[in-house]
């Protein structure tokens, strides 16, 4: 504890830093070396450093605005993109429509030109029939013309000529009505 009181007993002399003394000189010197440093550092550093920052504040606000234009475009580009997607199902459908009616249509004309064939063929048909019926009515009346002259011939035998007997068999055959 000797040792502590002497040294504070002793005095401190100028400019001696010591952590026991004070001196003015060397705050005053601290306070202009800050000082110095902050003009110094506000012209060389501060200013460039704010025009830096202003600028990088100043692309940040472009590049936002870029964004948003961006965005507006997009979303008309998808709004655009939408109406026409639109427009052209609307178009297909109405191909589609144009399309199924044309094939409607076709449709009912082949029907129609099957029924007329079907018709053509059916009174072609109806007038062979008839053709065909008279056809066969005429020799069924000549057939029964011949098999009543045959049986007059068997019943008669002899007594009637060719000419009477084949007069006898046409006026019978023109008799004889199968209707």
């Amino acid at each position: 504890m000797a040792d502590v009181q002497a040294t504070t007993e002793q005095p401190v002399a100028p400019g001696d830093v010591s952590p026991r003394g004070f001196d003015a000189q060397v705050m005053l010197l601290t306070w202009v070396a800050f000082a110095v440093a902050a003009i110094v550092l506000a012209k060389l550093l501060w200013r460039p450093l704010l025009a830096a920052l202003e600028a990088r504040e100043g692309e940040i606000r472009d590049s936002l605005a870029h964004a948003e234009q961006a965005r507006k475009a997009a979303a008309d580009a998808d709004a655009a993109a939408a109406q026409t997607l639109a427009a052209a199902e609307q178009k297909a459908r109405a191909q589609a429509d144009a399309q199924a009616a044309a094939a409607r249509a076709h449709v009912a004309e082949m029907e129609t030109a099957a029924r007329e064939a079907l018709a053509v063929r059916r009174q072609a048909a109806e007038e062979a029939l008839a053709d065909e019926r008279e056809a066969t009515l005429k020799k069924l009346g000549e057939q029964a013309g011949g098999e009543i002259a045959h049986a007059l011939e068997t019943l008669l035998p002899g007594m009637l000529t060719e000419a009477q007997r084949q007069a006898y068999q046409d006026r019978i055959a023109a008799a004889v009505n199968f209707r």
